[in-house]
Order: structure tokens, then C-alpha cells, then sequence
């Protein structure tokens, strides 16, 4: 499916989410917990039966060095449309990081596969739209499940579809390779999505042991957003063995 199709169906379901009568026995901010619950259940189907298995099946086959180095050029792909949010936002500090990362990364580093200004003392940091647009004061809306996205709200929804629209790579087109540009995205949406799989198997077994996991993943999102808003870590999270979901939101992955 072409990303133009994509962004469509998200923006056709989020448009029913929004027009559907909120159910007035539901947990207040989740007005469509029943909606999200079905599918909170089918994501999690899908990642026992089907997505699980096969990112088991690509740990055991890729080295870990491999997989390092395919996130290190990953998260440096992404550096263009991190430094758009946070210069939107207003942070020259930040902005001069992701640059400085970036040239590093992208020269030393030999195009990001070793994360060399992380030698040099220069961490990174993650921006999105959705981000921008809680920093401009836009309300978060109610909490949605998007099937295979995962938890989101309409914010952060349509600040994904920003930041596909941000990135430089969705719209390169290459000379007499037509379909170079499709085959780049799925190469990214496959290996970003099978490494951050791997990296989540524990904590995922982990919510899933949890009395109530869709609560504790719906809180988990709302702690996790509010801090990543503050550009911060909350003060206290009890949340804070959970997994970080935030692996399954980059937008780079979501083509």
C-alpha cells in the first residue's frame, strides 16, 4: 500500500473514533474503552500468534552487533525530522545536539552505524509533531488503541502523520529506480519494528502478567507522553517496570 493510502485509513478511523457518541459508563478520558479494548485484544493476538514469533525467529538469526548497528542508522534517519520539532518547539539547545549528532553519526560513525557521538559525551533525545503540538498547547483528546499502531490519541495520531510528512526520505524519489523509495520504506518499517520487538520481549511478558494489562498500558502511555512532553523523566512513575512503548511509536517506522 502506498503511504498516501495509509495515512488515509488512519485518518478515516481516527474521524469515526471522533464522531462516535462517547459511552457514559466508561473510564473518563477513554470514552471508547470498548472499542479500544477489541483492539488492545487483536494487537495481542497478533503479537502472540504471528509478529512474536517471527522477531524470536529473527533474534536467533541476526547477531546482536547486527541489529545495534541497524537501530544506530535507524535513529539516525530520523535526525531530520527531530530537529524540525525541535526547532517548532523553540529549543536551540536541543536542535544543536540532533545537528551535531547527526553530522557525527553520519561521518565517524560511517552513516549511523556506530553511534559515535554518543563516545563524545553527546546523548540524543526523541522529538515528534505530536510533542510539538502539546508544547503549542493542543489538548491530547481522548485515549485510542489503533490496530497494530497501538496506543495513541488524536494528537499524537496526526503528529505521526506530520513527522511521515517531515521526513525527507518519504518524499525522495531516485533516478531510474522507481521503486527504490518503497523498498527503503519497508526495509525501515521491517527491521525497526523486528528490533524493537526484540528489545521488548521481556517487558511486554511483563504488562502481559499484570492483573489488568490493558489499565496498566493505558497508564503507561498517559505517564510515559506527559513525560516525554516535559522533555523528562516523571518524578515518580509506578509504572516504571513496564515497557517503553515509545520503540513502537517512532514515526520512521510507521511509513
Amino acid at each position: 500500500m502506498r503511504r498516501s493510502g495509509l495515512i488515509l485509513l488512519i485518518l478515516l478511523a481516527l474521524s469515526a473514533c471522533a464522531t462516535r457518541a462517547p459511552q457514559s459508563d466508561m473510564t473518563p478520558g477513554d470514552p471508547y474503552e470498548g472499542w479500544n479494548r477489541s483492539i488492545y485484544a487483536f494487537n495481542d493476538e497478533f503479537d502472540r500468534y504471528a509478529f512474536g514469533p517471527v522477531a524470536h525467529a529473527y533474534e536467533v538469526l541476526t547477531p546482536r552487533l547486527g541489529r545495534t548497528a541497524a537501530s544506530n542508522v535507524l535513529a539516525n534517519l530520523r535526525s531530520p525530522v527531530i530537529l524540525v520539532n525541535d526547532v517548532l518547539q523553540g529549543a536551540p539547545d536541543r536542535a544543536a545536539t540532533t545537528s551535531s549528532r547527526f553530522v557525527i553519526n553520519s561521518t565517524i560513525g560511517v552513516l549511523g552505524l556506530w553511534d559515535a557521538a554518543q563516545h563524545f559525551g553527546i546523548d540524543g533525545h526523541r522529538e515528534d509533531f505530536g510533542q510539538t503540538l502539546a508544547v503549542w498547547g493542543v489538548g491530547e483528546g481522548p485515549y485510542l488503541v489503533l490496530p497494530f499502531l497501538g496506543p495513541s490519541n488524536p494528537r499524537d495520531a496526526i503528529g505521526r502523520l506530520v513527522d511521515i510528512a517531515l521526513d525527507p526520505l518519504n518524499w525522495t524519489e531516485f533516478a531510474g529506480q522507481e521503486s527504490l523509495d518503497d523498498q527503503i520504506a519497508i526495509g525501515r518499517v521491517t527491521i525497526g519494528t523486528l528490533n524493537a520487538r526484540v528489545n521488548l520481549d521481556d517487558q511486554i511478558n511483563t504488562l502481559r502478567a499484570q492483573t489488568e494489562p490493558y489499565v496498566a498500558l493505558r497508564r503507561l502511555y498517559q505517564s510515559q507522553r506527559a513525560a516525554d512532553i516535559r522533555n523528562g523523566a516523571l518524578e515518580e512513575n509506578p509504572y516504571e517496570e513496564l515497557p517503553d512503548f515509545d520503540d513502537f511509536l517512532e514515526a520512521d517506522n510507521i511509513q
